[in-house]
């Protein structure tokens, strides 16, 4: 009798844990809330003259990579970052994903290194987002929806940082020249407008680091 006791209080956690595995059916995966990291202010000035060539990106299974770096390159273009080869670039960037299950779902992060052309890092930057979900493997809990968010705030903080690099501030229009700009509006403003002269566009243009 003694026996049967002990291997039926045995039983009894045993059981619990089948039954709490059992209702912990996988939820569809979900972005719940993006927790930023510390951010640098952009300087409100374009981040193009400090090109950055994309040196390395790993981390993540290959096509959630892949499709992760097709949303950067959009949002970076959208935001005015020149990403070109690393032989022409003033900066360059490694990419790292990951993963990793928390209560109630999982956290994706990024983490971008930033470096000059001596290899010294320059920046680092950070963030990360919640996805809401169950499974046994975080990745499974990464959708398009989440990839694009996260690719969204790297964008994001990439261009702040780059607008405050010595080359965007160099290349930014100096006080002088704003309000001399300014003076000429007046005076144009004062006679009959006249036709624009055609400017031809610039394309964004970027390649990958080869």
């Amino acid at each position: 009798m003694a026996g049967f006791t002990a291997v039926f209080r045995g039983f009894i956690p045993l059981a619990a844990t089948l039954l709490l595995s059992g209702c912990n059916q996988q939820a569809a995966p979900a972005v719940s809330a993006a927790a930023d990291s510390a951010q640098i202010v952009p300087s409100g000035y374009s981040p193009r003259p400090a090109t950055l060539a994309v040196t390395a990106m790993q981390g993540a299974p290959s096509p959630l990579q892949s499709q992760f770096m097709a949303y950067f390159n959009a949002d970076a273009a959208q935001r005015d970052v020149a990403l070109t080869d690393s032989a022409g670039a003033h900066y360059l960037a490694k990419g790292y994903l990951s993963a990793f299950l928390v209560d109630g779902g999982a956290r994706l992060t990024y983490v971008w290194d930033v470096y000059d052309h001596d290899n010294h890092r320059a920046q680092r930057l950070n963030n990360e987002i919640a996805l809401r979900g169950s499974a046994d493997d975080p990745w499974r809990l990464v959708d398009a929806q989440a990839l694009a968010a996260l690719a969204a705030h790297s964008a994001y903080d990439l261009a702040a940082f780059l607008s405050n690099t010595p080359e965007a501030l160099a290349a930014a229009p100096k006080p002088a020249t704003v309000a001399a700009q300014g003076a000429g509006d007046a005076v144009q403003s004062a006679a009959p407008p006249a036709a624009p002269a055609p400017t031809p566009s610039q394309a964004l243009s970027y390649a990958p680091d080869r």
